[in-house]
């Protein structure tokens, strides 16, 4: 069975319609919410469930995502992964100065990416919704230093150290020296 076979099926032995559904999502999630055209696409598997998006229909089902996913083929197919070098999945550039790149399965529970920052490079300010759960992230610095904000505080990881931090509370990522510097971050869970 599919993802979005087995979200249809659970919605409908819920009682649902997925116009009852998609209401009973905005009660809880406000204009944060899913819309409506959003879920009836994931359900029709014309368009894949981004992790923030399963979260909100587990939410709305009452079960976990690791249930969602049992005896499906995502969860079959997401046992082992490779991604090769050629088939990094996708970018996003915050600035020139500031990319980027996920490194992990786009199926699987938590996202992987690689941030570059070019000398005086910055990312913009990021906080995932706390409404939605606790989100963590794992940061390892591979070159040069990364500066962390978190909140009012600043924390400078050197290559091979690491930090990690409740995801929640709003970050960003500076390099405030004259050399490139990237690092690894793993976000756990998964939100985009």
């Amino acid at each position: 069975m599919k993802l979005h076979e087995k979200i249809r099926q659970i919605r409908r032995e819920r009682g649902f319609s997925l116009k009852r559904f998609h209401d009973r999502l905005l009660d809880i999630f406000g204009k944060k919410a899913l819309r409506y055209n959003t879920l009836y696409r994931i359900e029709k598997g014309l368009r894949d469930g981004r992790a923030s998006s399963l979260s909100q229909i587990c939410i709305g089902l009452g079960i976990s995502l690791k249930e969602l996913r049992e005896d499906t083929e995502e969860e079959k197919a997401g046992e082992v992964g490779l991604i090769r070098k050629r088939d990094i999945p996708k970018q996003y550039v915050y600035s020139e100065k500031a990319q980027a790149q996920i490194v992990s399965d786009l199926d699987y529970p938590f996202l992987g990416l690689r941030l570059v920052l070019e000398p005086q490079g910055e990312t913009k300010l990021e906080q995932d919704p706390v409404e939605l759960g606790n989100f963590h992230k794992w940061v390892y610095c591979l070159k040069g230093k990364v500066t962390v904000i978190i909140g009012a505080s600043s924390y400078s990881i050197s290559k091979d150290e690491t930090l990690f931090f409740n995801s929640c509370i709003p970050h960003s990522f500076q390099n405030n020296t004259n050399k490139k510097a990237s690092c690894i971050i793993i976000q756990n869970p998964k939100h985009i």
